[in-house]
């Protein structure tokens, strides 16, 4: 299945250039730490890693010029993605609280529609350098259009990518060190993953 191909895609991408991986890791959690940067540095560390996934060269230089170029439109998109997030949260919470049949059926409703969000919010930053536009509103429609036409590839993506922050904290070191990059790479794959199989982006070069 393509989604377990992306899969050693990734990790054999993060296994080849480790050094840069956690080098850029560490500079995301510093900007996360920090706050105020945490938008550009998200974008930053996508720009590097949407690279890869189209085998292009990368260097940390393009991380700091993707955290520089986006300012803006990475703290837009990031927002949006916390504020769907929190936004489906609290209904869940507010209607799983109550004992009524009909509220538990609407909290299922909305614990699905968190899982749409969460599918979805994987292509957010990785189309943001992956369209030609760095546009956000196309961003959006892009992301929940392949979230929803391909559903069983997204939720297998998504799902290696919590397998990666289980590892990560059950081993706790690699939290700080590779999980960030780690992630983000997967986001990315996924996307050219799937893109490669709609003919929107070129296949890897042989032996990749």
């Amino acid at each position: 299945m393509k989604a377990f191909t992306v899969m050693w895609r990734t990790i054999k991408a993060l296994y080849e250039d480790l050094l840069l991986w956690v080098w850029l890791s560490v500079l995301w959690w510093v900007g996360i730490f920090l706050i105020l940067p945490a938008g550009p540095v998200t974008s930053g560390i996508h720009n590097a890693a949407n690279r890869v996934a189209n085998y292009r060269r990368v260097e940390s230089a393009f991380f700091w010029e993707g955290a520089k170029t986006t300012i803006g439109k990475s703290w837009l998109l990031l927002g949006i993605n916390l504020l769907m997030i929190g936004g489906v949260a609290v209904n869940i919470r507010f209607y799983g609280a109550s004992t009524a049949s009909w509220a538990q059926i609407v909290s299922i409703v909305w614990v699905w529609i968190l899982i749409i969000v969460l599918m979805a919010g994987q292509y957010f930053f990785p189309l943001l350098w992956q369209q030609d536009e760095m546009s956000v509103k196309m961003v959006l429609r892009n992301a929940f259009i392949l979230a929803l036409r391909h559903p069983l590839y997204t939720f297998l993506m998504f799902l290696f990518q919590v397998v990666l922050l289980v590892v990560s904290f059950v081993t706790v070191l690699p939290i700080f060190l590779l999980t960030p990059a780690a992630v983000v790479l997967a986001m990315n794959f996924g996307l050219v993953g799937l893109l490669q199989e709609l003919d929107l982006a070129p296949e890897p070069p042989p032996g990749a």
